[in-house]
């Protein structure tokens, strides 16, 4: 929807658009400040969950195989598998105007013939 640079702003500030949220994302939106901390809480959360879980893992383990040290290899093990799975859950979306990834022309300017 294409709202007007001079109608209300819709977030209620009762300011014009052109001077409150003209060239920024507005609340709810992707990209806005409320969604950016929303993800980030949840991303927290499941860090922490993920942590807890992974820990008493590791103190199971040990107690079971009654040596610290497979317990500690466990919870390294776990640590590094939880450090990938929240670094590639959620990737970046791709650039739209990346160009032609298989054209690489390492710093030559483009022939203009």
């Amino acid at each position: 929807m294409k709202i007007s640079r001079n109608a209300p702003c819709p977030c209620g500030s009762g300011k014009k658009y052109k001077q409150c949220h003209l060239g920024s994302p507005l609340p709810g939106e992707v990209g806005s400040e409320t969604v950016l901390a929303e993800a980030a809480s949840k991303n927290r959360k499941t860090a922490f969950v993920l942590a807890a879980l992974g820990l008493v893992v590791a103190i199971g383990i040990g107690f079971w195989q009654k040596d610290t040290v497979t317990g500690l290899a466990v919870g390294a093990a776990w640590l590094l598998g939880m450090m990938a799975y929240l670094s590639v859950r959620n990737p970046p979306p791709p650039n739209e105007n990346a160009g032609d990834p298989a054209a690489l022309n390492f710093g030559r300017q483009n022939d203009s013939k």
